[in-house]
């Protein structure tokens, strides 16, 4: 009973890996989350090459959400 508990916790776990990232942007023009999903990957990549190689920081989060702002993105609450 034990060992299919802790196999049934270890399925779980493996599973929980494969779930999709949680983004803390919308697009309120955006009604189906497949879509809204591609589209954020492209307007982040979009964001990446115009902001060029900055360091993960502060002023790094800065321009990505002024980037994302401007392209319709818009933070969760």
């Amino acid at each position: 009973m034990r060992m299919k508990l802790i196999l049934v916790c270890l399925c779980l776990l493996s599973l929980f890996g494969c779930l999709p990232k949680s983004k803390d942007w919308t697009h309120p023009q955006m009604a189906s989350p497949r879509k809204e999903d591609m589209l954020f990957e492209e307007d982040t990549k979009f964001c990446e090459g115009k902001i060029g190689a900055q360091p993960e920081g502060p002023q790094h989060d800065a321009a990505m959400a002024e980037c994302l702002t401007r392209l319709g993105w818009k933070k969760k609450e």
